[in-house]
């Protein structure tokens, strides 16, 4: 109803503006002929003709009133309206249905499009992993026959493409997280303990040493295979960007003042630089730590920041440049 006033607002002024031309009209001409107008005759067609409008008003408003009350209620998702009362109504309704036909058959073809891109992305990754593994095997058995700086590099070669194949399985499953997600309570040590020993081999290539400081009692209600894909992307992160020198990745846990539980991964690397710490969590940036000292995607934070909102966990990043950096993923203390 206030939605038809605001609307009716230009014709009650134009109504009231030609009944007051008409009134004077009425009365000049009688003026002419030296016979005043009487203030009752004035008053009454005053009030019979507002009585005329609010009819109109009436009746308009029940011709309409459908389409006031659909969009009302419907404001966000308007896919369908009553019918017109009027010609205007009627074409800008046929149209209407037009694009929402047009829209829904283009929505429909893009999820159709997506789920096959979804699909092909599973199997391509899933088929990519099988050669990864025999390189890895067969560098095994010829390791005594090769040279130990072609060893690292190969390893840290197939390394790189083993995260990036991951990168693009876990891209694809999140966007399908409500149905590849499975919540239980999980040891937060014993989990960081066997993604410390996936990255064994790393951390021994690199000159870096994992400090382990996680108590046994503290137990968390995630997803282990999400939550794994977080911990491996920072102690990559944290491994990629250490120093020349021996270094040391801590892994520390301790309660935030909202009695949370924090899980903190602190390197002593080279430290993000200050221009660049708000913008770490954007898709495919890379930073100057990611063109000055190995080629970077970008994505691996991006996803984390993504997989810590859909598991209701908080993922911070603190660091000073030349010192270290601190990956903090906040749990929900239990």
């Amino acid at each position: 109803m206030k939605d038809f006033l605001k609307d009716s607002i230009p014709t009650i002024l134009f109504f009231y503006t030609q009944l007051i031309v008409f009134i004077l009209i009425v009365q000049l001409f009688y003026g002419i002929k030296a016979v005043p107008m009487d203030w009752d005759l004035i008053i009454y067609l005053f009030i019979l003709l507002t009585f005329g409008l609010l009819l109109f008003l009436a009746y308009r408003y029940y011709r309409l009133r459908d389409y006031y009350v659909t969009i009302h209620h419907d404001k966000d998702n308007a896919t369908w309206l009553p019918d017109p009362p009027t010609q205007l109504l009627l074409n800008i309704k046929q149209q209407h249905d037009a694009q929402t036909n047009r829209y829904a058959e283009e929505i429909e073809q893009l999820k159709e499009q997506k789920q096959m891109e979804f699909h092909f992305i599973q199997q391509w990754v899933h088929q990519m992993k099988t050669p990864v593994s025999v390189m890895h095997l067969t560098l095994q058995k010829e390791k005594l026959q090769l040279s130990q700086n072609f060893l690292h590099s190969m390893h840290e070669e197939l390394e790189r493409m083993q995260q990036g194949l991951d990168l693009a399985l876990y891209q694809s499953r999140l966007q399908k997280f409500d149905r590849d997600f499975q919540v239980q309570q999980i040891v937060l040590r014993d989990l960081v303990k066997d993604i410390i020993q996936e990255f064994k081999s790393s951390f021994i290539r690199n000159q870096v040493y994992p400090e382990l400081t996680i108590q046994e009692k503290y137990v968390v209600t995630t997803d282990s295979k999400w939550l794994r894909f977080v911990i491996s992307q920072a102690v990559s992160n944290a491994i990629k960007y250490s120093k020349d020198e021996a270094a040391k990745i801590y892994f520390r846990t301790n309660l935030s003042d909202d009695h949370k539980l924090v899980l903190q991964i602190t390197d002593t690397g080279y430290g993000i630089p200050r221009e660049d710490i708000n913008r770490v969590f954007d898709p495919f940036f890379t930073g100057k730590n990611g063109r000055k000292f190995r080629e970077s995607t970008g994505m691996g934070l991006f996803l984390s920041k993504q997989i810590c909102t859909e598991l209701g966990h908080e993922l911070t990043i603190t660091s000073e440049e030349g010192k270290g950096t601190t990956v903090s993923i906040h749990f929900s203390h239990r």
